[in-house]
């Protein structure tokens, strides 16, 4: 269940193991290793304490910081091998132990502001307000391979929202309207300016919220192209899942605005 974190680990353990040197002092490593950390702490971590409790991640936990502590400095290649196999074995173990647990993995409460989304959108589209709450699901797996259809989720909420907000009709008969290249229908990022413009928004107010609404475009179709081999399936699998975590946060910010909604 937490392969593709024991994929990065064993990555990162092989490259300190090949080195020649007597101190790790190169800044691309020290990064790796607090990424991984990281990485741990908030999103696996969380997992592991509810099905396996605290006493179960006292060895790991302390490992992962001492790590992280190796690479606040220039500390001995032989440091970091020495935590990076004690962290591996730990992560074997808990992964045994994980796998024969009865016990199913404990949904993850959304936040204060992934419920009022949820439940503000399920007033207006319901479809979306599903679309949403299952990406969430999603994002939260740990044992997931593959991270495509989760930013599929994503950017459909965003797009049902907008389609409700700003029916195609409607954009279309505004004054000077012209369907961008290729299009034969109003894009999301012109149905943001409608709705924008309609409440009174001056266009540097629009910009920000179009120039969001077009990364999320641009993400989701760069993930939707990716091509990766059978040796990098770890790196490829948790690289995506940090840049859907990244549309997840630009689709929350635009449907805020678009909404109209305060965080709490």
């Amino acid at each position: 269940m937490i392969e593709p974190l024991i994929g990065e680990l064993d990555n990162l353990l092989g490259s300190v193991g090949r080195r020649k040197s007597i101190n790790v002092n190169d800044r691309r490593t020290k990064a790796r290793a607090v990424s991984l950390a990281t990485l741990y702490f908030s999103d696996f971590r969380p997992v592991m304490l509810q099905r396996l409790g605290e006493s179960a991640l006292v060895t790991a936990d302390a490992e992962w910081q001492n790590l992280v502590r190796l690479a606040q400095g220039n500390n001995s290649r032989r440091s970091y091998v020495t935590t990076l196999r004690i962290i591996r074995n730990e992560l074997s173990e808990t992964n045994v132990a994980l796998l024969s647990s009865a016990a199913p993995p404990t949904q993850v409460d959304p936040s204060a502001e992934e419920q009022v989304l949820i439940t503000t959108i399920e007033g207006l589209v319901p479809s979306a307000s599903a679309s949403y709450s299952q990406g969430l699901l999603d994002l939260r797996a740990i044992d997931r391979l593959s991270y495509r259809g989760t930013a599929t989720e994503f950017r459909e909420t965003l797009r049902e929202v907008l389609d409700h907000l700003a029916p195609n009709d409607a954009v279309t008969r505004q004054d000077g309207f012209r369907l961008e290249p290729g299009q034969s229908h109003p894009t999301m990022k012109q149905k943001v300016g409608f709705v924008l413009k309609s409440r009174g928004r001056g266009k540097s107010q629009r910009d920000a919220t179009e120039k969001s609404v077009a990364l999320i475009e641009e993400l989701v179709a760069e993930i939707a192209r990716a091509v990766y081999n059978r040796a990098s399936v770890a790196t490829h699998v948790l690289e995506t899942r940090e840049e859907v975590g990244r549309i997840k946060r630009f689709v929350d910010t635009v449907l805020f605005d678009l909404l109209e909604l305060r965080a709490s």
